[in-house]
């Protein structure tokens, strides 16, 4: 691989080096040629400790290790900042777990996944919530629960107590009086959730990075351990660390014979999960050299993108940037009122790209929020098209599948003692995705005829008159016969997980109910499975006996998000790639073709409404009494709409189509500020 003279002199650094330049001109690659010329010089990979912003981030690392010749790196250590805090946690934990403040400091921590952590939040709030606490705030139970787990997470990450975050919150509000009451209900909360974790030694993402923080990172031991075994460090997207990534990097970097360190300009998207862009730059003063690549030649992007995105910048931050090869870098919209006009409209346009030599895995369709009926409208055109595709979400919700809705209703059916009374709708909806050829018609009927929801459990089909079996079918009626025995049998012999495991490969794909392999059935089976396990593992520690309600209410409400198992037919890695905007750019996968869906949608500009969590005030850098006023919000609005276009121009080789639908989901007309922005240039291209 031919590298440019500022490549070169990141890969031969010496003692320790800070690399920064806008995204695209090789930063990563060079980190890549590092890693291998360490490798190569005869150091161990056992020795090498590269750290990574996002997990999708290291897949590159690894790929670079496997294409070049072979050296041993099977220790290679390439983690990011939670999954290192949590395995120094476990392995000093009985070293800091007393002065961590745990009570029981000889019981093994129970770590807690974020589902699981909203399940126990979930359990500590909802006394308060039954005596009236949060009764006026127009916030559903979850949003509530993710918030004051917000609070708890950005406290810790950014290097601040639980009462520091509370103060901050409170002093900083700017809104209605009436209100404050609310965020000391939000404080009530996390108190209460940090003591129940105390008591019961379970660590969230915010104990986990406290613990690490401020108990192993300047432990002595640590150090010891630390200092024998990393001689090289490699910090890949260093802007994306938080201050309590910042910190551990500051503390190691004196104790390492080499340090690399690599800035991305435009960075700092994660700013929502405590993100420093700001701070990362005291590394600037910490290494010993700095090498600045400059924004050509870019291996991602052109001239006329990085125009485009001066033209959006220029619109919201009042800035005076070159754009007269903007409209070079965008192809001609799509148009259409509706949004399902516009996702039919780019079925052609992505087959006339496919024609012209562009391969699917060269494009993306990248959109402001991906709520399921859109993820369905354009995973149907893709398929109708013949367009191979895969969708990259960071959370969702399982509670929209109908699949794993249809089998916590066998889980509860199987288990009266529960308590968990299905409605009929619900039974209705899972006998017709289990029973081959049961229509709705008749899976109501069914269920009208032999649902007892008093029970509840299905009634024996011998209740059925002749001219009932008639109607519903003989062989649908024996099916239906056939899983009810096997749930009064099968129900309360095993754990949660094994009943889903045996429920999915002793019945459901097995004749009659499935004649062929059910892929898409596999992965919820697989997706449930896991998921039950992480519960029933943690279930004694967090009191939350017995699991089978528990685990049901937490996928009903909408609290298990984590890891969504892929419905249909397999995701495929060299198809288009859907996205929503943070997703992709913390991805970071250049494109040559990128879709800009709902161009016009506010959805580009909006924050999440986080009255109970404000990342902002939240940050280190943030004065602990400066109000958080309208105009600050629409100036961090503007600020990270700007940083957004040019992070997608950045990843972006050829052009960008803007697909715009006049209105929106809820028939509202739209024109947002990024639509706005980029009007001079649409008339030039329409």
């Amino acid at each position: 691989m031919e590298l440019t003279p500022t490549q070169l002199a990141l890969v031969e650094a010496e003692s320790s080096l800070f690399a920064l330049g806008p995204a695209g001109v090789g930063k990563s690659t060079a980190l890549q040629q590092r890693l291998l010329r360490l490798l190569d010089s005869g150091e161990s990979a056992y020795n090498i400790l590269l750290l990574v912003a996002e997990p999708e981030q290291r897949p590159p690392f690894l790929a670079a290790l496997h294409q070049s010749r072979p050296v041993p790196y099977a220790e290679l250590s390439v983690v990011y900042y939670y999954e290192l805090a949590r395995e120094m946690t476990t392995l000093f934990w009985p070293l800091v777990a007393r002065p961590a403040g745990f009570a029981r400091p000889f019981q093994p921590p129970t770590f807690l996944s974020y589902d699981l952590a909203q399940l126990l939040m979930w359990q500590t709030i909802t006394p308060m919530l039954n005596e009236g606490a949060f009764g006026d705030v127009r916030l559903r139970p979850q949003q509530i629960i993710s918030q004051l787990l917000d609070t708890l997470n950005r406290a810790a990450l950014n290097g601040l107590t639980l009462d520091e975050a509370i103060r901050r919150q409170v002093n900083t509000w700017a809104g209605e009086p009436d209100f404050l009451r609310h965020l000391e209900e939000a404080a009530e909360a996390a108190r209460r959730f940090r003591q129940r974790c105390l008591a019961r030694s379970l660590l969230d993402l915010s104990l986990i990075v406290e613990t690490f923080d401020r108990q192993i990172v300047h432990h002595p031991e640590f150090h010891r351990y630390f200092k024998e075994r990393y001689r090289h460090l490699l910090v890949d997207n260093v802007e994306e660390q938080t201050p309590a990534g910042q910190n551990f990097i500051a503390n190691l970097m004196p104790h390492m014979v080499s340090a690399t360190l690599v800035y991305d300009a435009g960075g700092g998207y994660k700013r929502f999960m405590a993100a420093d862009p700001a701070g990362a730059n005291r590394f600037r003063k910490l290494c010993q050299q700095t090498v600045e690549f400059g924004p050509s030649p870019s291996f991602t992007s052109s001239p006329a993108l990085d125009h485009l995105a001066n033209l959006v910048e220029n619109y919201l931050l009042n800035s005076k940037k070159p754009t007269a090869e903007a409209a070079r870098a965008l192809a001609a919209p799509v148009l259409g009122r509706y949004r399902r006009e516009i996702v039919a409209g780019l079925a052609p346009v992505l087959h006339q790209l496919r024609q012209e030599g562009v391969a699917p895995q060269e494009m993306a369709i990248i959109t402001p929020y991906l709520d399921g009926a859109l993820r369905y409208s354009l995973t149907q055109m893709l398929q109708e098209a013949g367009l191979p595709y895969y969708l990259l979400r960071r959370r969702s919700s399982p509670r929209e599948e109908p699949r794993i809705r249809a089998w916590l209703t066998w889980l509860a059916l199987a288990h009266p003692t529960w308590d968990v009374r299905p409605a009929a709708y619900d039974v209705a909806e899972a006998l017709s995705l289990t029973l081959a050829g049961m229509d709705a018609a008749r899976a109501a009927l069914t269920t009208q005829l032999l649902y007892d929801a008093a029970v509840p459990a299905l009634r024996p089909s011998t209740n059925l008159a002749e001219a009932q079996v008639e109607r519903i079918g003989a062989e649908l009626v024996d099916q239906v016969e056939l899983l009810r025995q096997w749930l009064l049998a099968e129900g309360g012999r095993h754990p949660v997980d094994l009943f889903l495991h045996k429920l999915f490969n002793d019945l459901l794909a097995r004749p009659p109910f499935r004649q062929e392999p059910d892929l898409a059935g596999a992965a919820v089976c697989d997706w449930l499975v896991r998921t039950a396990a992480r519960l029933q593992e943690a279930a004694p520690a967090m009191g939350s006996e017995p699991v089978g309600p528990t685990f049901i209410a937490g996928i009903q409400q909408g609290l298990v998000t984590a890891d969504p198992p892929d419905l249909g037919e397999p995701p495929d890695p060299n198809g288009i790639m859907i996205a929503t905007i943070y997703a992709y750019l913390l991805a970071g996968k250049p494109v040559r073709v990128q879709v800009w869906l709902e161009a016009a949608a506010t959805g580009w500009w909006e924050i999440p409404r986080q009255p109970l969590s404000n990342a902002f005030v939240l940050a280190q850098s943030w004065r602990d009494d400066r109000p958080w006023t309208m105009e600050e919000d629409f100036a961090i609005r503007n600020q990270l709409l700007s940083r957004i276009a040019r992070g997608l121009a950045a990843r972006c080789r050829e052009q960008v189509i803007l697909a715009h639908s006049e209105l929106d989901r809820r028939g509202q007309r739209q024109e947002g500020p990024l639509w706005r922005a980029v009007q001079p240039m649409l008339r030039a291209v329409s």
